[in-house]
C-alpha cells in the first residue's frame, strides 16, 4: 500500500465504514503495524511462501516465517 500503515490509519479515520485489507507492502516486519493501524486484514502470500522456500520444498522457513508474524501480532497485543 503506498503510504503504508499510515496510510490505512488517515483512511480508516476518514472513511471508517471501508474494512481495508492491504496486500501490497505487507511484510513479516510490518503486518503487526498495519492492524494497529486501521486495516481490517492483511494479505501476505510472497513474504509467507517465498519462491525460493517453495521451490527447495523448506516447509521449516515457511514454518519459521508464519511463526515470526504471528508472533510480531500477537506482541503488538492484536491477537492474544
Amino acid at each position: 500500500v503506498a503510504g503504508g500503515p499510515m496510510w490505512v490509519k488517515a483512511v480508516s479515520a476518514a472513511m471508517p465504514m471501508l474494512r481495508l485489507n492491504p496486500t501490497s507492502g505487507v511484510d513479516l516486519d510490518n503486518a503487526a503495524e498495519f492492524l494497529q493501524n486501521g486495516a481490517n486484514s492483511v494479505g501476505l502470500v510472497a513474504p509467507l511462501f517465498p519462491p525460493g522456500a517453495i521451490a527447495d520444498e523448506d516447509w521449516d522457513q515457511v514454518q519459521a516465517n508464519a511463526a515470526k508474524v504471528i508472533g510480531s501480532i500477537r506482541d503488538a497485543g492484536i491477537i492474544a
